[in-house]
C-alpha cells in the first residue's frame, strides 16, 4: 500500500515542475546523457529554488538530475518545501540515514539501478529498507518504483532482477536506451531488442532507443499549462525537448501558458507523454491519458 496520487492537468488537476537543480551525480553512467555531471556556474542554490518556486504557486515538484541526494541543503528543501514532492534518485545512500519525516514529503520516488555503479544485493537493501520505513504507517509511503536502464550488457539478468524487486512489494521495470532523436549511435542490435522483448520484462515506454513517440508532426499540445521542465539556471520549458521558452525561474520571467499551442517537436520522452495531450491539427486527440509514473533515470 502506498499513498494516493493525484493526476496532473485537466480539470481540478495540479501543476507539475520537472526542476533540474543540478547536473552534479556521483555516478557517471556510460548511457547517460547528461555528459556533464559537475555543478556549472551560474547554478543556483536549493534555497533559491524553492523561494522562486513557492513565486509560481508552489506546484508539486519532480526533483531530478544529475543525483538530487547529493546537493548541499537537501534535506532542508524537502523538509521546507510546502507542496508534495516527487524525486528520481539512485539511492546511494542508506534510507534512513535522513531526517525524521523526510520521506513523507514524498508522494512518488523512482529508484534507479545502475550496475556499473552498485551491486543488486546493496541496491535491493536499500530499497527494502525504505520499503520497510512505512511498514506501520502504509498510508504514508511514496509510491516506489524501480527501474533498470535496460543495456544490452545485462538483459540477461534484467527478468531475475525485476522479480526479486517485486517479491518485495516493489514496483520495478525495465527502461530502454533512449538517445536523442538525431543519434546516429544505435542503441540495440537486431539480436539485443529480440531478446529483451522475448524476456517479457515490462518496460516503462513502448518503444525502444531513437524512435520518436508519435504523433511527431504539426499539432496542439497543452504542455506549458500544467507541466514544464526547469533546468540548472532557470530556464523552464513546455518539455524536455522544447526548444521555446516559457521564461526564466528566477528573474521573474516565468508564466505558465494558457491553452493548446501549436507543437512541431518530437516526443522522446515518456514522462512527457504522460503528462501532456496532443492533439493533431485538424485531426482527433491523441495521446497517452494522464497518469502518475514518470520521469525514469
Amino acid at each position: 500500500m502506498s499513498r494516493p496520487v493525484e493526476p496532473i492537468g485537466g480539470p481540478g488537476g495540479r501543476r507539475l515542475a520537472v526542476i533540474l537543480p543540478s547536473l552534479l551525480c556521483n555516478y557517471d553512467c556510460p548511457y547517460c546523457r547528461i555528459k556533464s555531471k559537475r555543478r556549472q556556474p551560474g547554478e543556483h542554490a536549493l534555497s533559491d529554488w524553492s523561494a522562486a518556486l513557492i513565486g509560481i504557486g508552489a506546484p508539486l515538484v519532480h526533483v531530478a538530475g544529475g543525483e538530487p541526494t547529493v546537493l548541499k541543503g537537501f534535506a532542508a528543501f524537502v523538509l521546507g518545501y510546502p507542496a508534495p514532492l516527487r524525486m528520481t534518485t539512485n539511492l546511494w545512500r542508506d534510507p534512513t540515514a535522513w531526517p525524521p519525516g523526510f520521506w513523507e514529503r514524498f508522494e512518488y520516488v523512482t529508484l534507479s539501478f545502475h550496475p556499473d555503479f552498485t551491486g543488486f544485493d546493496a541496491f535491493v537493501a536499500r530499497a527494502a529498507a525504505l520499503h520497510g520505513l512505512f511498514d506501520r504507517r502504509p498510508a504514508l509511503r511514496p509510491r516506489l518504483t524501480c527501474t533498470i536502464v535496460a543495456d544490452p550488457r545485462w538483459i540477461d539478468a534484467l527478468p531475475g532482477w525485476i522479480a526479486r524487486l517485486r517479491a518485495l512489494g516493489l514496483a520495478a521495470r525495465g527502461q530502454y536506451l533512449n538517445r536523442p532523436v538525431g543519434d546516429p549511435t544505435p542503441t540495440y542490435s537486431p539480436a539485443a531488442l529480440a531478446r529483451l522483448r522475448a524476456s517479457g520484462v515490462p518496460m516503462s515506454s513502448d518503444g525502444p532507443g531513437q524512435e520518436a513517440y508519435p504523433s511527431t508532426g504539426s499539432r496542439l499540445c497543452d504542455a506549458g499549462t500544467a507541466y514544464c521542465h526547469i533546468d540548472p539556471f532557470g530556464t523552464a520549458r513546455r518539455c524536455s525537448r522544447d526548444r521555446l521558452e516559457l521564461g526564466n525561474l528566477f528573474d521573474g520571467s516565468f508564466a505558465w501558458r494558457t491553452g493548446d499551442h501549436r507543437c512541431d517537436t518530437a516526443c522522446t520522452e515518456a514522462c512527457d507523454r504522460t503528462f501532456t495531450r496532443r492533439q493533431p491539427l485538424g485531426g482527433a486527440e491523441t495521446g497517452a491519458e494522464t497518469g502518475a509514473e514518470a520521469v525514469g533515470a
